[in-house]
């Protein structure tokens, strides 16, 4: 049963005036005021999980590139001797969250810690529900090393409106100013940040109406693509405004939109710096994004696929196999003693697992 909407708590406040009271009454009062609905991070895994959370969308239900390795690592795109490139598949959080990574298991960096073993450095985050290419960097001169210079991204994006009033003007900039907002309902300032977007229609039809669009975004505000796009009336299919009204819409045409953002980053592009070369990373659409547009917009579909066919090619392979590289990895002895110090080293790689370390022994 979800829980009703907690009033705010002054969590610092509440550990402050429990100072100097026995355990047990500290241990009762948080209690009680759990079961309220208060809102302490002490006990909330006691709290029923709000009804807007419960239903929330796996990894294998949003995306099906690389469906094996899902619960075990991520896909090697590119990498380097001090840097990789990963796929991201759509519904990975990136850092640890409680509501969503208690169900959906693994985040991004636990993935990514599982597949290489060693201290990553993350570099730029997508949304929960895009899909796309991701940095990494194996120690901290790289990742200063890769902020210092301009990375140049490629999206591709499904939006509801035929776009024909932009199939003449080619490539053109949306440079509206916005908020950078932050997720989870922290706070942000009320200025306005310089924001700067290429965007392209491609590709688009009616009944339904949707287009296909290419976007470049040279700054990286909370969102920006997908605000940008909405601002010139071409919100992408999958986002939160007018959610509702959209499904019904394509279900009306016979069309089932899937249960995630339909943007996709497909190039990823780093010029040469003092610790790595350049590097330039390309990643096709999913297999299931590949079928949405197949199937649900032919009279463009075809076209779109001779035009641009590095979109629409089998998931590239993996060139990191986890499992030559598991059984490369050094084994310690069987002794108690070797078997604590094994597991000291390794757990704060696995601290973010779902799965029991008991396994391990």
């Amino acid at each position: 049963m979800a829980s009703l909407p907690c009033p705010k708590f002054n969590t610092v406040g509440f550990r402050t005036a429990l100072l100097g009271l026995p355990l047990t009454i500290i241990l009762s009062l948080q209690q009680a005021l759990c079961w309220a609905g208060a809102r302490s991070p002490v006990l909330r895994r006691r709290v029923a999980l709000p009804a807007a959370l419960i239903d929330i969308p796996t990894v294998e239900e949003l995306d099906d590139m690389y469906p094996d390795l899902y619960r075990t690592g991520l896909a090697v795109l590119a990498k380097g001797e001090n840097w990789a490139a990963v796929y991201n598949p759509s519904g990975a959080t990136a850092h640890w969250h409680k509501e969503i990574t208690e169900r959906e298991g693994l985040t991004l960096m636990g993935r990514a810690k599982r597949t290489f073993w060693r201290k990553l450095h993350l570099l730029g985050r997508l949304d929960r529900t895009v899909s796309g290419i991701t940095l990494l960097a194996f120690d901290a001169e790289t990742a200063e090393a890769f902020e210092s210079v301009n990375k140049s991204r490629t999206y591709y994006a499904l939006c509801r409106n035929s776009g024909e009033f932009f199939f003449d003007r080619g490539e053109f900039a949306v440079n509206r100013p916005l908020k950078d907002k932050r997720a989870f309902g922290k706070p942000c300032s009320d200025t306005m940040k310089e924001s700067h977007t290429d965007v392209q229609v491609l590709f688009g039809s009616k009944d339904p109406n949707c287009c296909l669009v290419r976007a470049k975004p040279t700054t990286g505000r909370y969102h920006q693509i997908r605000r940008h796009l909405r601002n010139i009336s071409l919100p992408v299919l999958g986002d939160t405004y007018c959610k509702k009204k959209t499904r019904q819409y394509f279900a009306s045409h016979g069309v089932e939109l899937p249960r995630r953002v339909l943007l996709h980053l497909s190039s990823l592009s780093v010029p040469a710096t003092a610790k790595t070369p350049k590097i330039h990373v390309t990643c096709p659409l999913p297999p299931n994004f590949q079928a949405l547009i197949r199937s649900s917009f032919p009279s463009w579909a075809a076209e779109a696929e001779a035009a641009l066919p590095e979109l629409f090619m089998p998931p590239p392979p993996n060139l990191l196999d986890l499992r030559a590289q598991e059984l490369s990895r050094p084994r310690t002895k069987s002794g108690l003693w070797s078997r604590l110090k094994d597991w000291f080293r390794w757990w704060p790689l696995r601290r973010q697992s779902s799965q029991s370390l008991a396994r391990r022994f």
